[in-house]
């Protein structure tokens, strides 16, 4: 999927515009550019400071020296200049920017590009042409050559202030060598099991905020995992290319690693060395216990209700049944667990190979998805209220009742349901599996398996543990219609979340038809009325499917004017590349990466972050809390999850003064969890 954006993106870059004034084709207006110089004349100096400014509207963007992987760096071919011997290109600190889920480097706004002018003769005038190519991008990108000129007499003292106090700036965010300063290059190490690239810098005088790596073309090298010790600072990068697959590298490739702080930052130039990143059996152990530890969680977490509703009427039912046969029931339910567990990582396992987003209950996110689930639901809710007991082929019967195979597909639909929520310890397992390989990804789902359906295991093991049950009575009657009331609640839920990808008529309508279509089923239960019900239902769910609102996502208003009617919070929209620039600032910035169909998310909210102390946190005008919704897919909320190894929600994160690098909190937020990571990044 990448490639393909990758290629549009390279496409789109041909449409060239040409002229001959200081700024783009005036009808696109999208930057403007010109030559900067300090001095108004060359008064004998052999090397004059100059600069390339250009100024983009809106969210246009240009590039550094290395852009990523798509984009280039602005060009300037000076034929036909006079007195002209050398330019020499320095390059400021970027910034990581997202186009579509294609991560580049580059600047936003504005950026001076400064210039070592080196002339032939500090006694003549200087007589510049400079025809000059940019790139700029947003949705589309645009190749354009400007053609500018400057001319400076061999004698002008004079000083242009406004010029000179731009470029001061500009050159101050340059990196500068690590032989200028006390900082040493430990190792630039490559270990091509993990696809990792490893540097360790000692003497730093302040904290790394981020690298960047040049010097191998179509190649992404991910945000740093930065740690310290001993005075020694280590980073880590994933590698990637195009196709969102593990890189290699060449044993001796040579790569110029810039690394960048609140101050500044450095640079330098080396070759990568063989190393081995060491994978200890012990951390293997620690991971798949947080697999099982975070699986069993799962049985408690809120979107297990309708779940934990059939586990339970499965204890109530099998009281009558001798302990083989329970077993043997309890035994099919955690081998659905496992095999749905199974499936998922395998089809995890396919969409990393082919460079394909994904994540934990990113199912939702589909309309798709959500309609399939439906009609799912109402056949176990009208089951529970023994309104299914028709006369359907023996196939589907097995499948939906108290059969075998029926206790089989209950651990399958168990897991379906309870991908939405993100348990405790569960998050850290997922992010370490799908960084890893194949087989990892196996090990570790097959560790939340054992944690979900340790219940049902339990239970296989001590079969006669259920008799302490009561009686089989009028009490189950009622404990089924419990049950199903749960169910019917999910249900509801299920349909709310579709108002995500329909318009509001459309969405009133489709629930109007569903309730109706519920209510014909429970007053006039029947082979006609089912099989009448649900080809209705077939129609419908295939209207929407192919729906033109569904495909364009434009059904629901934006997140933006949601948070703003809903919230007592201030909430910006999640734009990442504006955290460096507030930081700077001295602000904190507070993250929440949520979802509709997140019900932890929910949960993190309405009884952490509506909290009044919060909110006023939140509200600080020293704090900017930005949300981003995943409801739908989002490329750039993808990328920016996998850039910290996390491949599920809810995400919450804190940047400031004193933790420019940011700070992950635990998946389930409490009011001293947040209120202590704002204390903290604020410091």
């Amino acid at each position: 999927m990448r490639f393909y954006l990758l290629l549009c993106l390279l496409l789109s870059s041909y449409a060239c515009a040409q002229q001959s004034a200081s700024a783009f084709d005036p009808a696109a207006k999208v930057a403007t550019a010109q030559i900067l110089s300090t001095a108004n004349g060359v008064n004998g100096a052999k090397v004059l400071s100059m600069g390339l400014k250009i100024t983009l509207e809106d969210d246009w963007k240009t590039y550094w020296s290395s852009a990523g992987l798509a984009g280039a760096p602005p060009s300037i071919d000076w034929q036909g200049s006079d007195n002209l011997a050398n330019v020499e290109w320095l390059w400021p600190i970027p910034t990581r920017m997202m186009v579509y889920d294609v991560e580049t480097y580059g600047y936003k706004h504005e950026v001076i590009y400064p210039l070592q002018i080196t002339v032939t003769d500090p006694s003549k005038a200087l007589a510049l042409k400079a025809k000059t190519t940019m790139l700029v991008c947003r949705e589309v990108c645009i190749r354009a050559q400007v053609n500018l000129a400057l001319n400076l007499p061999a004698t002008d003292t004079s000083i242009d202030k406004a010029s000179s106090a731009q470029l001061q700036a500009y050159v101050a965010n340059v990196p500068v060598d690590i032989s200028a300063t006390p900082a040493s290059l430990q190792q630039l190490g490559w270990d091509s099991a993990s696809s990792q690239l490893i540097i360790e810098v000692a003497g730093l005088t302040a904290p790394v905020v981020d690298g960047f790596v040049e010097g191998v073309d179509f190649t992404l090298f991910s945000r740093p995992t930065i740690t310290q010790q001993g005075g020694v600072t280590r980073l880590m990068m994933a590698v990637e290319d195009m196709a969102g697959t593990p890189a290699r590298l060449d044993p001796q490739q040579t790569l110029k690693v810039t690394l960048t702080s609140a101050q500044g930052g450095i640079s330098f130039t080396d070759n990568i060395t063989p190393t081995v990143i060491e994978q200890t059996l012990p951390s293997w152990i620690y991971m798949l216990l947080l697999a099982v530890v975070g699986g069993f969680i799962l049985n408690l977490m809120p979107c297990v209700l309708p779940v934990l509703s059939i586990k339970l009427l499965g204890v109530v039912e099998s009281v009558s049944e001798s302990s083989t046969q329970r077993r043997i029931n309890f035994l099919l339910s955690a081998a659905g667990i496992f095999v749905a567990f199974w499936l998922l990582g395998l089809l995890f396992i396919g969409l990393k190979y082919f460079g394909i987003g994904f994540g934990w209950g990113v199912q939702f996110q589909s309309a798709t998805f959500l309609l399939i689930m439906i009609p799912v639901l109402v056949l176990f809710a009208l089951n529970l209220l023994d309104k299914f007991d028709v006369q359907l082929p023996q196939s589907l019967m097995d499948k939906l009742s108290g059969s075998n195979k029926g206790h089989f597909y209950q651990g399958i639909f168990a897991v379906l349901l309870a991908t939405p929520c993100s348990a405790p310890f569960l998050g850290t397992a997922v992010a370490f599996a799908l960084a890893g390989s194949s087989w990892q990804i196996m090990v570790i789902f097959s560790g939340l398996a054992l944690g979900l359906s340790l219940p049902y295991l339990l239970i296989a093991m001590w079969p006669d543990s259920v008799k302490i049950m009561p009686k089989p009575g009028m009490w189950m009657v009622r404990f089924r219609q419990f049950l199903a009331t749960l169910l019917c609640a999910t249900l509801v839920w299920l349909i709310w979340l579709l108002q995500a990808h329909l318009s509001m008529m459309l969405w009133t309508i489709f629930s109007i038809i569903i309730c109706a279509m519920v209510l014909l089923l429970i007053i006039k239960p029947g082979p006609r009325a089912l099989v009448a019900t649900f080809a209705v239902y077939l129609l419908l769910a295939n209207t929407i499917i192919w729906s033109p609102t569904s495909v364009s996502g434009s059904g629901r208003a934006s997140t933006e004017s949601n948070i703003e009617s809903n919230s007592a919070i201030q909430w910006q929209a999640f734009e990442p590349e504006k955290i460096t620039g507030y930081v700077a600032e001295g602000k904190t910035v507070f993250i929440d990466i949520t979802a509709d169909w997140c019900i932890t998310c929910v949960v993190n909210d309405r009884a952490v972050l509506q909290r009044s102390a919060i909110i006023k946190h939140l509200n600080a005008d020293n704090v900017v809390a930005m949300k981003g919704d995943w409801t739908k897919p989002d490329n750039q909320i993808e990328a920016y999850l996998k850039r910290y190894g996390r491949y599920a929600i809810p995400f919450n994160q804190v940047f400031g003064p004193a933790l420019p690098q940011g700070k992950l909190l635990p998946e389930l937020l409490t009011k001293e969890a947040v209120t202590v990571g704002l204390t903290q990044a604020g410091q």
